[in-house]
């Protein structure tokens, strides 16, 4: 690597990690809202704020590195333009392609940690989060049981006379519970134990000599008929989750094509799984692809728009640069709920506007760097912006009137 690549990338990366640190603190900052309210509903530790945040990382990088990979190449270049760097770089020989193809360097090597994000952290990160919900409103069952007290989680109620300083062990329990179909079930017990078995299993209960007695629930179209009896069963040992049934640990992974990495999606293309869709698994794998290969074009895309003009009086690059990464990720948004609902074909829906997108990028690259730029023409931007901008004054100022 030459000592003007090495010096480029340091100027793009400077900026570009700082533009990552903040993106992913303002975005954790609105998540951290949502979690923190679930923790406290749920009465959850402070370590499960942190780890559940940790798990919506991989999200949000998804998200900021594109972001931050053009917003770094801006900066860079519009300051080493302002400067008068490159003025000298070129007067050197260097044209603006030599001092672009470190940054298309950098975006492939982006391209292999976008896809290890999008392609495996972001799936096994979405699943460990869902997972760690689950256990949270299972676990801060522990922490909600107090003896004497009634204590209702959902649709179950419990009761315990006696429990131990670290709430595994009591004696005396009453649970009852009401399930959504209205069956209702209610277990006393002399003594038991409450079983923490991991994040993805239910919180179990161990019970010791005991009743539970089942209640079926009675619909319309039973009270022509004999009204079932409950059943009444004794038990020695009795082992339960919280609602009082069979125990049901949290689903495996994989039931949402988001939770799938791109060697599962590859190997599932074309066809379906219970409850994914082909659709919706076409729409999933070119989505994540679409977003991954974009990323080399960016460079080409903010190069030519931070090159501002000499004798401008301003400089709209970053207001169409921006406007234009916003509607291109609307769009391919767009196209992917379209091509997940099976409206439409990938091929039209993402591939066509990454083809746009490719194809926008490289000819507004090539025409700023053969061709030299015409002063009349920003001329024309500068008076056509002066017009919106006076007319947009009136308008306020008959308002204040």
């Amino acid at each position: 690597m030459t000592v003007l690549s090495r010096y480029v990338l340091v100027q793009v990366l400077r900026p570009m990690g700082a533009i990552i640190l903040v993106a992913l603190v303002a975005l954790l900052a609105e998540r951290a809202i949502r979690v923190v309210n679930l923790v406290v509903g749920w009465r959850g530790s402070v370590f499960a704020v942190f780890e559940m945040l940790g798990y919506l990382v991989p999200h949000y990088m998804g998200f900021a590195l594109p972001a931050a990979l053009f917003l770094g190449v801006f900066m860079a270049t519009a300051r080493m333009s302002r400067e008068g760097e490159l003025d000298a770089l070129q007067a050197g020989g260097v044209g603006i392609w030599r001092y672009t193809r470190p940054l298309v360097g950098l975006s492939f090597l982006l391209i292999a940690l976008h896809m290890a994000l999008v392609g495996y952290l972001q799936p096994y990160s979405r699943y460990a989060y869902r997972a760690a919900v689950f256990a949270l409103t299972n676990v801060s069952f522990q922490t909600l049981l107090e003896p004497g007290v009634f204590t209702t989680l959902g649709r179950t109620t419990y009761l315990v006379r006696e429990l131990d300083d670290g709430k595994e062990r009591f004696e005396a329990l009453f649970l009852y519970s009401e399930g959504e179909t209205g069956d209702a079930v209610t277990i006393s017990a002399v003594a038991g134990r409450i079983v923490v078995e991991g994040a993805t299993r239910p919180v179990l209960l161990q019970l010791k000599n005991g009743v539970q007695q089942v209640v079926p629930s009675t619909t319309d179209e039973d009270r022509s008929q004999r009204l079932p009896s409950a059943l009444t069963m004794r038990f020695r040992e009795f082992t339960t989750d919280l609602r009082g049934s069979e125990p049901i640990g949290f689903r495996p992974r994989g039931q949402d094509e988001r939770e799938l990495t791109l060697d599962e999606l590859f190997s599932l293309r074309g066809l379906s799984r219970p409850g994914i869709r082909a659709a919706e698994i076409a729409a999933e794998l070119d989505g994540r692809l679409v977003r991954s290969l974009s990323m080399p074009f960016l460079p080409l895309l903010a190069v030519p728009l931070a090159l501002g003009r000499r004798r401008g009086r301003r400089s709209y690059g970053f207001i169409v640069g921006v406007l234009l990464l916003v509607g291109y990720s609307q769009v391919l948004q767009t196209g992917e709920s379209l091509a997940d609902d099976g409206l439409a074909p990938t091929l039209t829906t993402l591939w066509l506007p990454f083809a746009a997108f490719a194809l926008l990028s490289v000819l507004l690259f090539l025409r700023r760097a053969t061709r030299v730029p015409d002063p009349a023409r920003g001329a024309v931007l500068d008076r056509g912006f002066e017009r919106v901008l006076a007319w947009l004054q009136r308008r306020q100022q008959a308002g204040r009137a």
